[in-house]
């Protein structure tokens, strides 16, 4: 039985999955935009449907899909009380946004989550409720009771919701946001912080992981592309000539800055010399994080370094799949 791999069918993370899972060697081929299937040739035992977000998080949860796709965000509100869908990897890079509460601008005396309560204590005071348009209404109910708010009426919004206190039929909304552009445009604030920070993820069926070994298989080897793709966004690999004695020499003077050594200490190897050069140089190899590389280049040339190459790593894999096994340690 092929394994049924959900994504969504249109929009920013329907481009965003492409790209990622691309750039993950796991390229996704659909042969004509009209159709909602589609294949991956590097897992020939995989079939990719594709769906609304909201859609796959449902038949995960059913079991009717073995892995899927989604946002973060509708994963929290839709998966409920149903224990059989798991996120294994909760955050893919892309599809970033926040779930926020927003205000008019004209309610200057809202600035907090706590002012919040107290205006919903006193509109209940005088006979009416607070009303919060979303489609986020157990993400939002769960929120409020937990931060005091107490009266209030869920507005179901599925389209368009920062219209809604525009047009009357909500006093504040809360909805999921990238910029905050379209909330300014019309004339709302964000109150607090962010609810909920969101992203793609990656989720699958408990019951599916236990009982076939080829699903686990398959979501192990997507999990180890997909692990060793975001761990090397981080790192590059910087190589360097050394003039020295011995490996030794120019090891114990590189590792005299541990904290800038690589994260397994350096690789070091003799350099075949030219015709008529003297002295013996090293070739030394480290792998680091991206945001230590000007420290690294400098200490490297303190120490005589030429040469020197920075090249980005396109997958940093470790001894085993830390999420794999994570996932599986949950399932068991």
């Amino acid at each position: 039985m092929a394994l049924r791999f959900a994504i969504p069918s249109k929009g920013s993370l329907y481009d965003g999955t492409l790209s990622f899972f691309e750039s993950c060697g796991l390229r996704i081929v659909r042969p004509n935009p009209r159709r909602y299937t589609a294949a991956i040739s590097a897992l020939p035992g995989v079939e990719v449907l594709l769906h609304r977000p909201a859609d796959i998080i449902e038949k995960v949860a059913d079991g009717e899909i073995e892995i899927g796709v989604s946002g973060l965000d509708l994963v929290e509100e839709l998966r409920g009380d149903r224990d059989d869908l798991i996120v294994i990897h909760d955050d893919l890079g892309y599809g970033r946004c926040e779930l926020v509460l927003a205000v008019p601008e004209a309610w200057i005396d809202v600035r907090s989550w706590r002012d919040l309560a107290d205006l919903a204590a006193e509109l209940h005071a005088s006979g009416r409720t607070l009303r919060i348009a979303t489609k986020y209404a157990a993400l939002i109910r769960q929120f409020c009771q937990s931060h005091g708010i107490n009266s209030f009426r869920i507005i179901d919004s599925q389209g368009a919701t920062e219209a809604a206190p525009g047009l009357g039929y909500a006093d504040i909304i809360a909805d999921i946001t990238e910029t905050g552009t379209t909330l300014r445009d019309n004339q709302l604030k964000i109150v607090g912080g962010p609810i909920l920070k969101s992203q793609a993820c990656l989720i699958s069926s408990k019951k599916a992981l236990r009982q076939s070994p080829e699903v686990a298989s398959t979501v192990q080897t997507i999990l180890e592309m997909v692990e060793a793709r975001r761990r090397a966004r981080g790192v590059v690999q910087v190589t360097a000539n050394i003039a020295g004695t011995s490996v030794e020499d120019v090891g114990q003077r590189i590792v005299a800055r541990p904290e800038l050594a690589g994260a397994q200490g350096p690789t070091i190897a003799p350099v075949w010399p030219r015709p008529g050069t003297a002295g013996t140089l090293f070739m030394v190899t480290l792998v680091i994080p991206q945001d230590q590389v000007l420290a690294v280049v400098r200490y490297l040339r303190a120490l005589g370094g030429d040469a020197i190459t920075v090249t980005p790593a396109q997958y940093y894999f470790g001894a085993t799949s830390e999420t794999f096994a994570q996932v599986m340690k949950e399932i068991e």
